[in-house]
């Protein structure tokens, strides 16, 4: 019973931990969510209950109807190309070639430098007189600026390009460590039955591989649904509201706008979707 007890005393931090930055912002953003709350009822502490009264003006705002738009495109384009690139990338460096190491190295520079430093560079490289005209207006490829963060249409899709570069490396290792598990007695034995590299990938690494693989996706669908840092830093989510993810436009109604139960509902319904989306990947996991 002693031994017993001194095994909670070792969790006991964690629990607190989590009691204090897990379940009572989680619970406090939920009650919010349900009062009507403004800066001047914030501060007066005159907040009133109204339900899904927020609920219900969120879902109808074309503003979150874009979001969330945004938010699938952000999400999927991200994930699939984060995939793909690291699974090309883990299949490459599973061979043995020169100068592996230091490649490996420069692969992981995205993850290693501050998202403040990245994000600075994607808005000068993005911007109307950025890198990236410029350098295409040197090939004469182009005669006006392509307006890839001031233009509507497009800033969602030039931050989606920025997210696939910084989460590469995190694809790349946890599938490249994946792959470094599979045997090696299991390649050498198809060889020697005659497949070819693409089937012995077929075959071997992508069915030993789906464990990793799923959980790479669950993660990745967490990191990215919430990305807030990135969105901020370089677009904010402009022009207008027109690249605004959850965590952004959440901040923006906040901050900017001091509807604070607006803005606790819409990072209600963003957990909501993660969990969902959670509990969907990880029934897959179990089929497997």
């Amino acid at each position: 019973m002693k031994t017993r007890k001194i095994h909670y005393l070792f969790i006991l931090p964690a629990l607190i931990y989590i009691i204090i930055f897990g379940v009572y912002p989680t619970v406090y953003n939920i009650i919010l969510s349900l009062k009507d709350v403004s800066l001047i009822t914030y501060i007066r502490g005159s907040s009133q209950f109204v339900g899904l009264l927020n609920y219900i003006k969120v879902l109808q705002d074309p503003v979150f109807h874009r979001t969330l738009i945004n938010t699938i495109i952000f999400t999927a384009l991200s994930i699939f190309f984060q995939m793909l690139i690291g699974f090309l990338l883990a299949l490459l460096f599973h061979h043995d070639f020169p100068l592996k190491g230091l490649l490996q190295s420069l692969i992981m520079i995205p993850w290693v430098i501050p998202i403040i430093v990245s994000g600075s560079f994607f808005k000068w490289l993005f911007s109307d007189n950025g890198m990236l005209n410029n350098f295409l207006a040197s090939l004469g490829m182009i005669r006006e600026p392509i307006r890839w963060i001031t233009s509507e249409s497009l800033a969602i899709f030039s931050l989606t390009l920025a997210n696939i570069w910084l989460g590469i490396p995190f694809n790349f290792i946890l599938l490249y460590t994946g792959i470094q598990e599979i045997p090696e007695e299991l390649y050498e034995s198809a060889e020697i039955d005659g497949a070819s590299g693409f089937q012995k990938v077929l075959y071997i690494t992508l069915p030993l591989l789906k464990p990793v693989i799923v959980t790479t996706l669950t993660l990745g669908c967490i990191f990215t649904i919430k990305v807030f840092d990135l969105v901020w830093i370089v677009t904010k989510g402009g022009p207008g509201d027109a690249s605004h993810l959850f965590s952004s436009l959440s901040y923006s109604l906040a901050f900017d706008r001091f509807q604070f139960g607006e803005s606790a509902a819409v990072l209600i319904i963003m957990l909501l979707i993660v969990i969902g989306l959670v509990i969907a990947l990880n029934m897959i996991k179990i089929e497997e």
